[in-house]
């Protein structure tokens, strides 16, 4: 019954979103026809109310109606199309949704397999908002053998395809939070002791000029420009590589795919960040349609990644 209701707040928000303001009589005609509403039953005006107070307190997002016409809006509507895990949850839900009603397309909608880390997310969740720390037993890619941990958790990030929390040790030295990898936590527990934010973290400022996950302690952020050819500038202009990105300048005046144009035309993008390794690999992902021209030392090592490659692949001892 939870689920249904569920699908219910779901077409409620969707369909309020997508038409605009419309009658109580409106909304249940569209219900009516609706292919969620496998038992064809008339939504009741109780239903209605009951499913208006459900989506203010899961999503925060409110319903109202204007007596003037007598007809119902999303009041925050704004809300629906900023960022966060407000419009992460409604999007995923959506399109679980959308899914579950289109049993025949199975076949024709392919996504790549994930890291089965999502189990521990509700748990976590959970012991953010009542401030309990967390009992862990994780095993990271360099650890011989899973440890203990007794965490604080302080937040969460997904980053290409893996949720990361980042906690405190309580039991260690240093006060910054450090990320886990929740697909390498092999158990995990909520415990009853509890803990407190520093007031000074705030998780945006945290991750403000950090890129990924790795983060070195004595490393500082600089500001990077590199040169895209114009047949990748679309690329980095419809999904930014952060947050921070800036075109500076572009000599491109069409698009194209040929590769002699490359060195021709090309845009100029910058970023404010701390270089680490998540970074330079993301560079190097694009080959030559990527050259570093600031800072030297960044430059330096991608130049030198790149003479590494080109050894392997050429060198004298290469086995043919």
């Amino acid at each position: 019954m939870a689920k249904n209701y569920f699908k219910s707040y779901i077409w409620l928000l969707e369909t309020l979103q997508t038409r605009g303001r419309l009658t109580l009589k409106e909304i249940k005609d569209l219900w009516m026809r609706s292919s969620i509403n496998d038992e064809e039953k008339e939504l009741a005006n109780r239903t209605f109310s009951n499913h208006i107070a459900a989506i203010a307190d899961i999503f925060g997002i409110s319903i109202k109606c204007d007596r003037s016409d007598n007809t119902y809006y999303i009041e925050n509507k704004d809300e629906l199309n900023g960022s966060g895990i407000r419009e992460w949850m409604l999007e995923a839900l959506s399109l679980n949704s959308i899914i579950n009603e289109s049993a025949s397309l199975h076949s024709r909608l392919l996504f790549e397999s994930e890291p089965s880390s999502h189990r521990f997310l509700t748990d976590i969740i959970r012991a953010m908002r009542d401030e309990k720390m967390i009992e862990v037993n994780y095993q990271s890619f360099n650890m011989d053998s899973p440890r203990d941990f007794l965490l604080e958790p302080f937040c969460l990030k997904e980053y290409k395809r893996r949720w990361y929390l980042f906690a405190r040790d309580h039991k260690a030295k240093y006060k910054e939070p450090h990320s886990f990898s929740l697909d390498r936590i092999k158990t995990l527990t909520i415990s009853d002791k509890p803990f407190k934010i520093p007031k000074r973290f705030d998780a945006e400022s945290f991750f403000s000029t950090r890129y990924g996950i790795l983060h070195y302690e004595d490393s500082k952020p600089a500001l990077i420009k590199i040169k895209v050819s114009a047949r990748q500038a679309n690329y980095f202009r419809t999904l930014p590589l952060h947050h921070s990105q800036q075109e500076l300048e572009t000599t491109a005046t069409t698009v194209t795919i040929k590769p002699t144009d490359t060195t021709k035309d090309y845009s100029i993008f910058t970023y404010y960040l701390t270089p680490n390794y998540d970074f330079i690999h993301d560079l190097l992902y694009f080959g030559e349609d990527v050259e570093v021209l600031e800072p030297k030392d960044l430059r330096g090592t991608i130049s030198k990644s790149i003479n590494n490659l080109n050894v392997k692949y050429n060198g004298n001892n290469c086995k043919r």
